[in-house]
């Protein structure tokens, strides 16, 4: 049974990601735990748990936190019942990433999946905290961000975005290897260059990652440098249905350095698709 974890603060923008992932995965055998974490944040006066005013904000916080969820759980019991599916609700006091860490390895949790923006709506803010730390701290689990206001539609084209210099392994590619075989997608390697002519250690990745997918519905897509490669791969996934943008996640990660943009923040700010974030 695959098991996927839900982060919510219970906005709208977390609410479309949670029915993301069960739509996502509705013919795989899942257990979704959606999580919510809460904290009380320090004042600079008196914040020890032990402090009556502190003590109280967090049994607030506690409570809310638990109605929120047991909310979200009748509405999945009561309207979203799949026989393949179970749900379970985790509330707990701490920080995100923390809570996120142990739970990835308590639950041995195979995906992470989550809003782009917060309660707040404001998307830079979201992704400068809760899903980029998320993204830059979690090492061991591939995160898929779905942007606000997206809405599920069966997927049939992934873009993996790649600079054709870094060697995966097939466990690498897993996660998109299973959404392969799950929905029949087709997946192009999506390169972003500024010179036409590929390296001989590019085109033999080019075979070998079609090699480690095992797919006859993977090909290569070249696309040239828009003065960004952010800019590049919002332009071309706009024009061309792409339902899915991968980035595998690496030190300094590949297009950061070819271009000294962060990448995956850039991309996330401005797509209209959902992100795959593959840590490698």
């Amino acid at each position: 049974m695959k098991k996927i974890l839900i982060p919510t603060d219970f906005s709208d923008n977390a609410w479309d990601a949670l029915i993301y992932a069960i739509r996502l995965y509705d013919d795989i055998p899942c257990r979704f735990f959606v999580l919510n974490t809460y904290e009380v944040m320090a004042t600079g006066v008196n914040t020890t748990i032990h402090s009556s005013a502190t003590k109280k904000l967090y049994e607030i916080l506690r409570e809310d936190s638990q109605k929120g969820l047991e909310k979200i759980e009748k509405y999945l019991n009561d309207h979203l019942l799949n026989d393949k599916h179970e749900y379970e609700i985790i509330s707990k006091y701490g920080s995100l990433t923390s809570v996120v860490k142990d739970l990835i390895n308590k639950e041995n949790i195979d995906l992470i999946i989550m809003g782009t923006t917060g309660a707040s709506g404001i998307k830079k803010v979201f992704m400068g905290s809760n899903a980029m730390r998320l993204i830059k701290n979690i090492s061991d689990c591939p995160i898929i961000a779905v942007p606000k206001d997206y809405e599920f539609e069966e997927p049939e084209l992934i873009s993996f975005a790649t600079d054709l210099n870094k060697l995966f392994t097939a466990e690498d590619l897993n996660p998109l290897y299973e959404l392969l075989l799950i929905h029949d997608l087709n997946l192009e390697i999506l390169h972003v260059h500024d010179e036409a002519k590929l390296s001989d250690i590019q085109k033999e990745n080019i075979e070998l990652i079609k090699h480690r997918l095992d797919s006859h519905n993977v090909s290569y897509k070249g696309i040239d440098l828009i003065s960004t490669v952010s800019k590049s791969i919002n332009e071309y996934t706009k024009t061309n249905k792409v339902d899915l943008i991968c980035f595998a996640n690496y030190e300094h990660t590949f297009i950061e350095k070819l271009t000294h943009e962060p990448i995956i923040k850039k991309v996330g700010f401005q797509t209209q698709v959902p992100l795959l974030i593959i840590p490698i």
